[in-house]
Order: C-alpha cells, then structure tokens, then sequence
C-alpha cells in the first residue's frame, strides 16, 4: 500500500517555557523509532503549550488524526500515549476505532505499543485510563502547592501585574523599574477619574507599550486595576466545576483571604495601596449598569452582522460592534490609535440585506459564488469527512509538486544523466506516481456530501424563508454567502450612502460589490 511506509508524528507539551527542550526530545525520539522500523516521516504535527486533559482547541491533534484516519499516512506515532491524550478511553478509544477503520496503526514509543498488534488495545485503555487518573492527581498535588505558597505570601506563578517583578529569593513582587513609573500614572488617572479608554488612548499616544508589546487597550487597564496584586495583595482565581467533574477558571480574579483568619494575604509591594484598589473599583463599578444588585443582563438578541462587518480604516481592520444603534470600530472604543468608522446598524442591515436577497437568485448554476456557498454548507454539515478529504487532496498536491519537479530536474534541468541515474530517476517516478494513484483511491472512496441549493436561486422563496426565521439563522446564511462585510469612514454629520462605504467581500472573494 502506498502510505505503508509513511508516517506522521504527533508532539504535544502543555507548558510551553522558553529555553525548554521537551518538545524536540520527543521529536528525536520518534524520528529514531521510524527510520528503526523503515518508516519515512511525512509531517509533523505539534501542539505547545495546550493540555491533554481540559477540553481545549488542539489543532495539531486534528490534523494528524485526519491525516491518518484518510489514509494519508499508514502509522501515527506519538512520544508517549498521555501526549496523545489525558482524558481517558473515552477519547483514546475513537482515536483508535478511527486508525482501525483506516487500516492505520497509533504506535507510542515510550510505552512500546503498536496496536498493529490486536492484544495491544487492552493495554492502550490502561494506560490512557492511567493517563487520565494522573491528570487528576497532579491538578490535586498543584493545589496543595498553590495554597502552601500562598500562606507563605509568596507568589505563586505566572506573569505579575504591569509595574511589578517577581524577587528572585523572596518570592514576592517588588516594583520594575523600567515601567513603574507608567503603572502608576495609569492608577494616578484612574484615581482622578480618568475612562479607561481615555487612559488607553494617553499611553498609545505616547508610544508606550502594554506588557505583551502591542497597543493597550480599555480591556487591558481594566484587568490591570482589578488585579489584587497591583496592590499588593495574594491573588485567587475562581473556579467552578463542570458537569463532567473538571475544575474551570471563571477569569474572575480577588484577593485570597486566609482559611483560617480570613484577612487578605499580602504578596509583596504594589503599585496602589489597599484602599486605592477599593476607590477604583467603586469608581468602575458605578460606570456599570446596575439592576437589582446584578449587572443588567445582555439584550436577548444581538445585530444582524455580528461576526461579518469590520472596520475599513486602513491599518485597522477590526471587527465592529452594534452600541447605540450604531455599528463602531472596537478598536476606537477600546483605545486604540483608529480614527474609528460607525454607521448606523439599520442602514447597513438593510443594505447587505438587500444585496444578499438579489445576488443570489440572480446566480448561474455554475457560479462560483454559488459553488463556494454549497461547500461551505456541507462542510458545516459533515466536517469530519471534510477534514479527511483536505488532508488527502492537500497530500495529493504536495506529491504532483515534487512530481512536476522530479520531471523538470531530468528534462529541463538536466540533472538525470547516465544509465544509472536514469533508472534512479525511473524508480522515484514510479514511487511518486503510485502514492498519487494511492491517494486519489482512498479520496474516491469518501463520501461526496451535497446539498440542494436550489432553494436559495428562487427570489420568492429566498425572501419567504427569511422573514418567516431568526436574526441567527440570518446571520447563518450571510457568513455562508460572505467574508466580510467593510464599512469604511465617512464625514460627520453626512447621511450614509451606502454604495460608497459598505464593501461585500462574497465567499472565496468569487465577486466583490
């Protein structure tokens, strides 16, 4: 078979530091276990820095399952099972029914399994079960750690507040010299009653950089101020459980108080006094809607274009938000340095409304807006088959590549001279040729979904189905039939025209109005 001697490796490590070398050993030692066994490895997926056991976006994890359960490779290989996963058989297990049905294997080399091997399942769901008990039990000992330090007011890891370090010997944060002075002046204009984005738009302008190199923003000061350690004070996350028993950061952050005298535990300096931090949040929280004690609830429903409309200010290019009636440049409102589109979300709505209703019942069948719509729907309807025949067809054209150059090197470039390197040149031809025909075969043996979308050419019909449903469903189908929509600046106090300031970018940018 042709991906029989092909393989993918798979690298995961959950915390990504630099300077760490963990994720290259598990390279190495993969690498060695296929050129041990005969295998050429093809690709090599990674996942830094993300968890085998929360429930978190893995994109490498994706690709390389996709890769062999289409058939692209014959082998996956993974450094170890719990890289591959920490959440037990329930996740292991349909890794593995997904390679059987490929006819691939998953091999580990740490564990020395290779479920080419049919006993070798029985000892993959210990493990991955043991993977899975170990997750558990180390999220318990990094508890116990966590609260040992912090009933010795010593910092407890991760990146300190803006203005502060982390003492080397002590533990505890002291003031950075190099932006304490702008850490207070941010709490000196928050005192004084500043807006967060006024106080955002004072340090873009002055060229000085938040923590993470970019533009500050109201987001980013907000964060700051609320931060218990930017007054000194033991910082505690909030967490809630699950409905399947796992422990969740809620991102609500406040002071940790002592189990047993419950006063606040200090952690060094800080940038503000106690008593600073409690003015600023007053003051923040009387800029916030109040009912009933709770912060007003969010309207049931959100704008027509939420997710499709951006700001077309160049260098901008930011998603825009309904507020007021208005749809407006987030970056503007956050702080950043944009001199800010808006216009009102009525007109907009009903513009793009208005072209979406037209274009497409006046579309040829062969179209391709029309052909990029009806992928976009079966994709959303079947990704899991999608992922395979991408995987497959992005493999299929990587090797007509290296054919087209294969062929240029002996006819163009001259480089397969002598009968000996014309048989070397014959040999890899036939190698490449067959992958290619071996791939096209498990690409013809997918599933092709398909969709009617005949309904959408009939104007009537069209218009019927979208008075008759919701602004999400709307929403729906506009990002089926679009990228984007740009609304670019206009002059104050003119009356929009629509023509001149709303920019449609259709799906796969086929036809733009």
């Amino acid at each position: 078979m042709h991906q029989k001697t092909i393989c993918d490796l798979y690298l995961r490590l959950s915390l990504d530091r630099d300077g760490k070398t963990a994720i290259e050993r598990q390279e190495a030692d993969c690498r060695a276990w296929a050129e041990r066994n005969g295998l050429t490895v093809r690709k090599v997926h990674m996942d830094r820095g993300r968890s085998g056991y929360k429930t978190v976006e893995r994109k490498g994890f994706d690709a390389a399952l996709a890769a062999v359960a289409a058939g692209v490779v014959g082998t996956l290989i993974v450094w170890k099972l719990d890289r591959l996963s920490r959440k037990g058989i329930g996740q292991v297990g349909k890794v593995l029914d997904d390679i059987e049905k490929a006819g691939g294997r998953l091999v580990s080399v740490l564990d020395r399994l290779d479920t080419s091997n049919d006993s070798t399942r029985v000892a993959v769901a210990m493990l991955a079960e043991l993977a899975r008990s170990e997750s558990k039990n180390l999220g318990a000992r990094v508890g116990h750690a966590k609260r040992y330090l912090r009933s010795k007011g010593q910092w407890i890891g991760g990146q300190p507040p803006y203005g502060l370090l982390v003492d080397t010997k002590t533990k505890k944060l002291t003031h950075d010299p190099e932006c304490a002075v702008y850490a207070r002046l941010i709490a000196d204009e928050a005192l004084a009653g500043t807006s967060l984005v006024k106080i955002a738009r004072l340090l873009n302008e002055h060229d000085i950089p938040s923590p993470r190199g970019g533009q500050w923003n109201a987001a980013s000061i907000m964060q700051l101020l609320r931060s218990p350690a930017f007054a000194g004070l033991m910082p505690e996350t909030e967490t809630v459980e699950t409905d399947d028993g796992e422990r969740k950061y809620t991102g609500r952050v406040f002071p940790y108080r002592d189990p047993e005298t419950l006063e606040m535990v200090g952690i060094g300096e800080g940038i503000i006094t106690v008593g600073e931090r409690e003015r600023i949040i007053r003051t923040l929280e009387s800029r916030t809607f109040v009912h009933a004690g709770k912060r007003r609830p969010k309207p049931a429903g959100t704008a027509l274009l939420t997710g499709l409309v951006y700001c077309a200010v160049p260098g901008c290019g930011r998603r825009m938000h309904c507020v007021g009636g208005s749809y407006q440049c987030m970056a503007r409102r956050a702080g950043n340095q944009c001199v800010g589109a808006s216009a009102l979300a009525g007109t907009v709505d009903r513009y793009v409304t208005e072209q979406f209703l037209t274009k497409l019942p006046s579309l040829e069948p062969d179209d391709p807006l029309l052909a990029a719509i009806a992928d976009r729907w079966v994709r959303r309807a079947d990704p899991e088959t999608f992922a395979k025949r991408d995987a497959l067809t992005g493999e299929i054209q990587d090797q007509e590549a290296r054919l087209a150059d294969l062929e240029d090197a002996r006819y163009v470039r001259g480089e397969f001279s002598g009968t000996s390197a014309v048989e070397r040149y014959a040999r890899l031809s036939e190698r490449l040729k067959g992958r290619i025909e071996g791939l096209r075969t498990e690409l013809r043996k997918l599933p092709v979904p398909s969709v009617d979308v005949s309904p959408m050419l009939d104007g009537v019909t069209l218009r019927e189905a979208w008075t008759d449903t919701t602004d999400e469903a709307r929403r729906e189908r506009l990002s089926l039939a679009m990228d984007r929509v740009e609304v670019s600046k206009g002059a104050r106090g003119q009356r929009i025209v629509p023509e001149q300031r709303i920019r449609i970018h259709w799906a796969g940018d086929a036809v733009q109005a």
